[in-house]
Formats: structure tokens, sequence, C-alpha cells
């Protein structure tokens, strides 16, 4: 089995589709490498990444053009003529196995939060390294934040940070 491990910014919303009866999630994925060569010039290369997933998971409503994930799963290669200069190409697909939000838009998970309880200032990446929410005698399953903005978000034990949405308000619009 050939596999593989891209980290890279997503080139546009994810889309998902059908066929033969089967639903299906793409994307594309941008991982750029740099390197320096002997005299010292920065050299970059972009390779494009397609991915597949099977169904419609639910992170794929936060895969949103700019997104920064990581993404692991099988390789398949392909060789394709490309339309715009006529030429032989070569590409690679990944299905997805695995996937993680690494990154995302401004103040889509802004680097600080509030506790809604204390008002005390969190560190949203302290917060996924320290044990600062499961050491909370209050707080059993998560912890709820808020921005400065007053987006609200809720953190697992584990660290990991949702927004929250009002129901109230998504019935108005």
């Amino acid at each position: 089995m050939f596999n593989a491990i891209v980290i890279g910014h997503l080139g546009g919303d994810a889309e998902v589709k059908t066929s033969n009866g089967r639903e299906f999630t793409v994307f594309r994925v941008a991982h750029t490498s740099r390197w320096t060569d002997d005299a010292g010039q920065i050299h970059e290369e972009l390779i494009w990444v397609d991915c597949t997933m099977p169904g419609k998971p639910a992170v794929v409503e936060f895969l949103k053009k700019g997104q920064q994930v990581f993404v692991s799963g099988s390789v398949s290669l392909r060789v394709y003529s490309s339309k715009k200069d006529r030429c032989m190409k070569a590409g690679c697909t990944v299905s997805v196995k695995q996937i993680e939000l690494l990154g995302g838009k401004p103040d889509e998970v802004p680097s600080k939060l509030y506790r809604t309880d204390n008002n005390a200032e969190v560190s949203v990446a302290k917060l996924y390294w320290s044990a600062e929410i499961e050491s909370d005698t209050n707080v059993q399953n998560g912890l709820e934040l808020v921005s400065r903005s007053q987006k609200r978000f809720f953190a697992d034990k584990n660290g990991y940070i949702l927004p929250m949405y009002d129901d109230a308000a998504e019935d108005a619009e």
C-alpha cells in the first residue's frame, strides 16, 4: 500500500458529490516545499494534491478555502493531458483516512478566548497542550468560551475547540 501524509492549505471549499448512488467529498490541498540550495538561493515548489473522502463527514463544513489541514491516506497516481498547455502531466489523489484541521482564517478560532463562567483569558495555543480543562473541577465535559467579538466556542476535555451556533439567531435569518 502506498500511503501519504500531506500538510497544506485548501485551494477551495470542499464539495460533496454523488456517483453511482454513493456520496463522497472532494477537495484540493496545496503543499509548498521550500529549500535553500548550496548558493543560498531559496527555492519553492507548489504541489496540488486531490483528496477524496467517502460520504459527507461532519468536518466538511469547516473545509473552506485557505483552511490548513493534515491529511493522511492511500495514494493513487495518474497521468493526464493538461487542457491549459496541452502537455502530459502527472497527479496524485489521496483517499483520505484521517484529516485534522490545523489552522484557519483569522478569527475563525481566535488565539485568545475568555471563559463564560469567570471571564478568565484562555490561550487557544496552550489549551490543546495543557490540562487546563481536565484539572478544573468545575468543568466536567468541556468549557464554554467566548471571543472579543462575542462569538461562542466550546472546548472539549481534549482541548479541541468548536464554534457554537445560536439556533435562535439562525432561525431569525
